[in-house]
Order: C-alpha cells, then sequence, then structure tokens
C-alpha cells in the first residue's frame, strides 16, 4: 500500500454503527480526528447518518453457506468473523483510496474481524475493549486463539481502567501494549439543573443482569419505606424489563416507581439535570459479564449527581467513596438502601457530592482531553496533532 500523500487518515471500526448505547463510538468517529475519519461497519445494514465516507462490510450469508464462509474464515485467519476474500480486497480498496494507516476497532471482536486485512496491508491497528467481549466471549476456546493473535498483532488495545487492563494481562495482551483512556462525556451537554427534585433518584442503563435493576428497585424500596417522598426514575429498555414491572407491582409502589423504557440522549440529559440521586446497582452477571468502565457513572458526575453504586470492577476509579459518591458491595441490597436513605435525608450533603462529581468529570472525563489522547496514541505526531 503506497503512503499517502496528505495527512494520515483514521478508520473507526464497529459492528453496529446503529447500536443506540455506543455513543462514545461515534463520539470516536466525530472527535478524534475530525476531517480525516472514515467509518468501517461489521455487517451493518447501512452507513450512520453521520457525514464520513463509510464502508459497510456484508454479513455471512445465512444457513450452510454461511456457516461454509465462517469455517473458511476460521481456518483462513483463526477468527470465523473475519470478511470474505472478497469483502476484505473492496475494503482495502476503500482504505487505500481514503489514505487510511491506522484503525480503531472498537470492541475486541471486531479487531479480530479486521487483524488479516491490517496485517496484510501493513495498517497500525488498536483495539478499545468495552466489557463483554473481555470478559464472556473468551470462555469460549475459538475467542482466546483469535485474542492471541490478536495480542501478537496488533499494535495497542485500549480499555477504561486499571481494574480491566489486569483482565486484558490475563487474556494474554502484553502490558507495553495496553493504554487505559476511559470514555469520556461532553461537559457542556451535561450541566446541573437550578431545579432539582433531591427526592427523585434516577438510574439509566440497559435492563440486563449485569446491571441488576431488579436489586436497585429492591434497594430504592427499602429506602422509600419511611420517606413518602422519594421516587425512583429508571431509564432503559432490556431483557430485565418484565421482571421489573412484575418486581414494582409486587411491591406496590407503581406510584413511586417510574420504568420509562430507551430515551433518547437529549432526554437523559433533561432528566440527569433535574433529579437528585443517580443509582446503578452493576455486579458481575452469571454468565461473567462486567462493565468497563460505566460511562452513565460518569454522565451523572458531569451533571454533578451523587453517584450511590456498587464497588463493581473500575467503578471506584469513577466513583471516590465518600467524596463524589458512595459505593456498596456488589449485591448488597441493605447497604445501597443505607446510602440512598443517607443521602435523600442529607441533600446539603447529596449536593456535596454532586459537587465533587462534577469537578471530577472535569479533571478526569473530559472527552475533548481523552480523544485527544487517543489521537496522539493512533496518530502521532504533526500529522496527529494537527
Amino acid at each position: 500500500m503506497a503512503e499517502p500523500a496528505g495527512p494520515m487518515m483514521l478508520a473507526v471500526a464497529t459492528q453496529d454503527p446503529h447500536a443506540v448505547a455506543e455513543t462514545y463510538v461515534r463520539q470516536h468517529m466525530r472527535r478524534i480526528a475530525p476531517g480525516r475519519t472514515v467509518g468501517i461497519g461489521l455487517a451493518c445494514q447501512g452507513p450512520p447518518p453521520d457525514d464520513l465516507p463509510f464502508f459497510c462490510l456484508p454479513a455471512h450469508a445465512p444457513g450452510l453457506a454461511g456457516r461454509l464462509q465462517s469455517l473458511s474464515a476460521l481456518l483462513r485467519s483463526g477468527y470465523a468473523g473475519t470478511p470474505t476474500p472478497a469483502a476484505e480486497a473492496r475494503l482495502g480498496r476503500f482504505l487505500e483510496a481514503h489514505g487510511v494507516r491506522c484503525i480503531l476497532a472498537e470492541f475486541g471482536p471486531t479487531g479480530a474481524a479486521l487483524r488479516r486485512v491490517c496485517r496484510s496491508r501493513g495498517l497500525r491497528l488498536f483495539v478499545n475493549f468495552h466489557g463483554y467481549d473481555a470478559t464472556v466471549m473468551p470462555r469460549r476456546a475459538r475467542i482466546r486463539h483469535a485474542y492471541r493473535l490478536l495480542a501478537r498483532d496488533a499494535e495497542g488495545v485500549i480499555c477504561g481502567s486499571q481494574h480491566f487492563r489486569q483482565i486484558l494481562i490475563g487474556l494474554g495482551f502484553p502490558p507495553q501494549k495496553i493504554s487505559v483512556v476511559p470514555c469520556g462525556v461532553d461537559l457542556a451537554a451535561f450541566r446541573p439543573g437550578q431545579l432539582r427534585d433531591r427526592n427523585r433518584v434516577i438510574g439509566v442503563g440497559r435492563l440486563t443482569p449485569k446491571k441488576a435493576p431488579d436489586l436497585l428497585i429492591r434497594a430504592f424500596a427499602r429506602a422509600a419505606t419511611d420517606r413518602p417522598g422519594l421516587r425512583l426514575s429508571l431509564i432503559g429498555d432490556g431483557p430485565l424489563m418484565p421482571r421489573c414491572r412484575e418486581l414494582v407491582a409486587e411491591l406496590g409502589l407503581q406510584d413511586r416507581i417510574d420504568l420509562l423504557g430507551a430515551q433518547p440522549h437529549a432526554a437523559i440529559r433533561d432528566r440527569l439535570a433535574a433529579a437528585g440521586i443517580f443509582a446503578q446497582h452493576s455486579l458481575t452477571a452469571p454468565n461473567g459479564d462486567q462493565e468497563s468502565q460505566g460511562i452513565s457513572l460518569v454522565e451523572a458526575m458531569a451533571a454533578a449527581l451523587p453517584v450511590v453504586t456498587t464497588d463493581h470492577n473500575g467503578f471506584s476509579e469513577t466513583v471516590l467513596h465518600g467524596t463524589t459518591g458512595l459505593l456498596s458491595p456488589e449485591g448488597d441490597v441493605p447497604a445501597m438502601a443505607a446510602h440512598l436513605a443517607a443521602l435523600a435525608d442529607a441533600p446539603e450533603r447529596a449536593a456535596a457530592l454532586g459537587a465533587a462529581g462534577r469537578a471530577r468529570a472535569e479533571a478526569r472525563f473530559d472527552a475533548e482531553a481523552l480523544t485527544g489522547r487517543l489521537r496522539a496514541l493512533l496518530l502521532p505526531g504533526k500529522e496527529g496533532c494537527a
């Protein structure tokens, strides 16, 4: 591949560019190298509504033909999700036409799928791990094999916390290749509201086992027993929504708990600005799934909310216990209930924790500063800093 004449171009690749929850992926596409970024989607239905060149790799065919394609990919590259040779060739021409020299693959499987095309064309490959891809998927022998190849060939891997870094080291990634760069938030978009409801507890996230929304509901129910003004709003949808509805009815809290389902990001920001306490009861799911950093915690801190959550994975690196929020052990409903009650009874303390959280978000989780760190890592030198 010939060296591009102009500034070095970056490609940001993801499995599904339309995924609602992956705001950080679109953030990376917009911020790391504005005007010098292209996108890659694996098995996507079409490009996202972003103003940048985009290449959609086709999914493997359904049925027997698809199984044969996956087997061929496994034998050829060590990973069943690798694109076909014809698709790789088309992708290679796209990358060459745009002068791409570096690819940021969001999630481990994306990196495994693009490893071969990067190696054959001399492209720098960085892989950003986010959670499930490093805690659940490696339980499969074929994924572990694919990650061993990725550990050998990727120039670098990225994760959101020191705790998660240890997980990647355990998977065989060389420590010297691992960079800890948390996902940041647009601080200007998250501002504390002037009229907060100090009795409004809010949670944001998919209703999945690792978020344990049922345990949050139980903790709220305990805290609300002697506090008739306390309310809970849960934003998000997922497989545990039916169980959450049943539990709310079982506890007789239909008039005090709102299950709002999925909401646009702008609506989430507005609700964070109007609430008094943020709560999330994350834990290691039965299948091993864990969070990486907890971007919702950072957004809550940016909105100057005190955070009541669990000491899960790298959360203690985000939320400082007693300074920006309160941490309890995973699965400990009484402890979380006590923390919710303590902040509900002491609004001045809650406000102080929220203000400290905003200051910490400004110091450590500013999206502009963190994407600058990624820019320096991915596109070093004058071209990367331009």
